[in-house]
């Protein structure tokens, strides 16, 4: 009699298929994986995104939003530049901008930045001449800005030291961002629908502020030196309504860290109320009133509400103080078009960013550090 082979067939595909599932990230971390983000430097200790395409929707109901993207475009704005050298409908096409802060191995700190949407590779490497890289600004011995299209026509922006590591892990994925674990952990708890979303490395920057400032600690946050140093991770995502939410998801080193984080966060939101003016109570404790904060385990979660009034009137003050930006022409090097405007990271030269392509011969890639676990995604 012949046996009917394909229950055993089914199963054994369903068990490829369920194997496969376990390799891969959940939430904004899977996103990283799978998107030009993970070509940022592996050593990257914080990163944030922002989803333009979902917040564009927005503009036509919320006010502020409209004003916040008249800053970013106006003269002397960060973006104005880079409307002038690849005009303004490619601008229309942007979906996500992110930025990535990035360790220059001598206890300082350079930044990245990506530009990603629907626009063409070709039109965007003509923009730049057909260089690969082209430096806008020199920065007599600190951090240049540098611009470079990457192949998927995403425009990278930062010291061409960075955008170096960057095209070198667009051409060979595996080595960048998308293998940080100390990041894409936190990650995995954040769902990419939300409008703006990230993590920090918490022990790595704290690190590295630490060595790199005179003082030698970090004496200037509102929490003991301890308690500060044992927060492992933080992501964070946000979502724009009338109010703005946001959840910070933080892991500690410990249980008893944890709930010492949580009381202190506490703490300053009580004094926050106490001293509340009489000008500005009302709006103040209307942000205050919708902070909440919880403790489970290792895990803190702080979510809070920023209301519509609160959100317009810190948009209204950049738009007051939008024109003392510092002159756009200043530093140029051989540019075709104007400089980039805005001002990077302060930081020196950035000597050491490790090879992009292939991990060191025998390296050890950082621990996994647990995700933090909200209720309720």
């Amino acid at each position: 009699m012949m046996r009917d082979v394909r229950a055993p067939a089914f199963v054994a595909a369903l068990g490829l298929l369920a194997a496969a599932g376990c390799g891969q990230k959940r939430g904004a971390a899977g996103l990283v994986k799978s998107s030009v983000l993970g070509t940022y430097p592996k050593e990257t200790v914080a990163l944030l995104v922002i989803e333009v395409k979902k917040v564009r929707k927005l503009g036509a109901d919320i006010s502020w939003v409209k004003d916040l993207a008249s800053v970013a475009e106006s003269d002397g704005g960060p973006l104005k530049e880079i409307i002038d050298r690849f005009g303004r409908d490619t601008m229309t096409q942007v979906d996500r901008i992110s930025l990535a802060v990035v360790p220059t191995g001598d206890d300082r700190l350079a930044y990245g930045a990506l530009a990603e949407g629907s626009f063409g590779p070709a039109k965007m490497r003509a923009a730049l001449g057909g260089q690969e890289i082209l430096t806008v600004v020199e920065a007599g011995g600190k951090l240049d800005i540098s611009l470079s299209v990457l192949p998927d026509g995403s425009l990278a922006l930062g010291p061409r030291r960075v955008l170096e590591v960057m095209r070198g892990n667009a051409a060979a994925r595996g080595h960048g961002l998308d293998a940080n674990e100390l990041l894409l952990g936190p990650l995995e708890q954040v769902r990419p629908e939300a409008q703006f979303w990230g993590s920090i490395d918490c022990r790595n920057l704290a690190e590295i502020v630490r060595r790199s400032t005179e003082a030698g600690d970090l004496a200037g946050l509102p929490l003991s030196s301890r308690a500060a140093n044992s927060l492992l991770s933080l992501a964070f995502r946000g979502t724009i309504g009338g109010s703005v939410e946001i959840d910070l998801l933080g892991l500690a080193d410990a249980e008893a860290n944890a709930r010492t984080l949580a009381d202190s966060a506490r703490g300053i939101v009580a004094l926050g109320r106490v001293g509340a003016g009489s000008g500005q109570a009302k709006e103040w404790l209307e942000f205050l009133d919708g902070i909440r904060i919880e403790q489970s385990g290792t895990d803190v979660i702080l979510r809070a509400s920023i209301p519509p009034k609160t959100m317009q009137s810190l948009v209204g003050h950049m738009v007051s103080t939008q024109g003392t930006s510092l002159p756009a022409e200043e530093g140029l090097a051989g540019a075709p078009a104007a400089a980039v405007t805005g001002q990077p990271p302060e930081a020196g030269p950035a000597p050491g960013l490790p090879a992009p392509a292939a991990p060191a011969p025998g390296g050890a890639d950082p621990p996994n550090a647990p995700a933090p676990a909200p209720p309720g995604p």
